[in-house]
């Protein structure tokens, strides 16, 4: 496999064995969409969400993410369309009636133009009175550096056994760098950097206002105490 293959395998791996506090996510997103027949989901990745969404009887969901290799790993299911594409220049022109950024995905855009094209494009290809639903971490804004640490040991059939997942985290001024390295059997795999934008300086009430969206409401966590540390934004569009 190449690098991007790599990547988006052991993508998937992490997500089934460190979100497994967090995966009810796909109910609380089940219900804030439950009335919308057109969804677009961005930073869409494998399609944890996305193809939980599609399950809805007469609804098209449309699937963005950057890698193509993630994308093809998405389960292939009705009502579901993979697109490969950037949130900052959708490849996009039918109006859909709700739009999710699901988890953090908006907190790897790092400078305040890019999240206001993300936010602006969204604004375009969401019907009039259309909604936007974000979900963003706290947890980033209270990140320690760290040197290289063990953070995960499962096994990954598809890489031939168990992998490990060390990481080394550095702070900058807005954000929290992470260095990846996935290892089997003494041999690195494939190397991973995520930047991380903090909470703190999103300031995303004033993003989304400035990308024509009134601010109808923030969540905390994904109800019954679940997820604290996430806090959800729910935007209208206005023009």
């Amino acid at each position: 496999m190449n690098p991007a293959q790599w990547e988006a395998l052991l993508y998937d791996w992490h997500n089934i064995h460190r979100l497994r506090r967090q995966r009810n996510d796909t109910a609380y997103w089940a219900r804030v969409t439950e009335r919308h027949e057109t969804v677009l989901v961005l930073g869409a990745g494998t399609g944890r969400v996305a193809s939980a969404l599609a399950q809805h009887a007469r609804r098209r969901v449309t699937a963005i993410d950057l890698s193509r290799e993630r994308l093809t790993r998405m389960p292939r299911a009705p009502g579901l369309h993979p697109v490969c594409g950037d949130m900052r220049s959708l490849p996009l022109r039918g109006l859909h009636s709700t739009a999710v950024i699901p988890y953090s995905t908006l907190q790897l855009l790092l400078t305040p133009s890019d999240r206001e094209r993300a936010l602006a494009e969204a604004a375009r290809v969401l019907a009039p009175g259309g909604s936007i639903h974000i979900d963003v971490s706290e947890s980033f804004d209270s990140r320690a550096e760290s040197d290289w640490q063990l953070s995960l040991v499962e096994t990954c059939l598809e890489a031939g056994g168990h992998v490990e997942e060390w990481e080394r985290r550095r702070l900058r001024t807005d954000h929290v760098l992470i260095e990846k390295q996935f290892r089997r059997a003494g041999r690195i795999l494939t190397e991973v950097t995520e930047r991380w934008v903090f909470h703190r300086a999103l300031d995303l009430a004033a993003a989304l206002a400035h990308a024509g969206f009134e601010l109808v409401g923030i969540d905390r966590g994904y109800g019954q105490e679940l997820s604290p540390h996430r806090l959800i934004y729910h935007g209208r569009r206005t023009h």
